[in-house]
């Protein structure tokens, strides 16, 4: 079986050649979850958009990510972006932590959707409009029809990141990135967007890549964690055997920092 997405010591230099993200190696089989977590300034963002071929200039990756398209194989690194975008949003997307910043605040929601349905499921017409419709009802978002008419700054910032998350899957990928995609977000939101990304992914058996600084929300998610410190990939596991076993001494303080927490909040059901 191919591999979804395979690095292969990649990594991000700056334009002054400092290295940010000195190598990543990991491989994510078809369906699996992985979740990268780490501090802020681990590398884990810079290295996701590596692997999306996103990275803004001056920065510039090295090494090797190659994604399975059903045309074959593609090396992201080195190859141009007007081909990359063949493969961005029909075989690999992603929802980013700040939907305002991944939105387009000019343009009606209805006709973001409608761009990725027509350009990769070649929808039209009537079938588009149902297509737009459906993307957002695949969200739980009340009332597509009144969404789709609306701008970004019309509606909730819980709403705006399912918009952004419907955009994601718009055309079908098989792979999705989600980075930090509930921090932007009121508490009494987070729950909601998280079992929503498990369902989408679990029901198009999709392989996720799910970034996040909180070990708890990932090791509900993820079935392999990778553990990042500053640009640096210190440990990588099942996410049972790390939880239970920490075998880098960065990985023990963020289990014992995740279970002290744990010993401040009230047990479920009190108050």
């Amino acid at each position: 079986m191919t591999a979804a997405l395979t690095a292969s010591g990649l990594g991000v230099r700056t334009g002054d050649d400092r290295t940010l993200v000195h190598g990543v190696d990991v491989t994510l089989e078809p369906g699996e979850r992985l979740g990268i977590i780490g501090e802020s300034g681990s590398g884990k963002s810079l290295t996701a958009l590596a692997m999306l071929g996103l990275l803004a200039y001056p920065l510039t990756p090295f090494g090797s990510a190659r994604i399975a398209t059903p045309e074959g194989e593609v090396e992201v690194v080195g190859t141009p972006s007007r081909r990359l975008d063949r493969v961005r949003g029909r075989t690999i997307s992603a929802v980013f932590q700040e939907p305002l910043a991944s939105l387009d605040p000019l343009m009606r929601v209805g006709k973001q959707l409608a761009w990725p349905l027509a350009k990769h499921r070649g929808l039209a017409g009537d079938a588009l409009r149902r297509g737009v419709l459906d993307a957002l009802a695949d969200v739980q978002l009340p009332d597509p029809e009144r969404i789709a008419r609306s701008f970004i700054h019309e509606i909730s910032g819980g709403q705006r990141q399912r918009v952004a998350i419907a955009l994601a899957l718009a055309a079908g990928p098989s792979i999705l990135i989600a980075d930090e995609p509930t921090t932007a977000l009121d508490v009494t939101v987070q729950a909601g967007i998280l079992d929503l990304l498990q369902r989408e992914v679990t029901e198009r058996g999709m392989t996720l890549l799910f970034i996040s600084h909180d070990l708890p929300v990932v090791s509900r998610i993820a079935d392999r964690v990778l553990v990042m410190r500053d640009g640096r990939q210190v440990e990588l596991g099942d996410t049972a055997q790390l939880l239970r076993s920490p075998q880098h001494e960065y990985t023990a303080q963020l289990v014992g920092a995740s279970r002290a927490l744990d010993d401040f909040l009230p047990a479920k059901g009190t108050r």
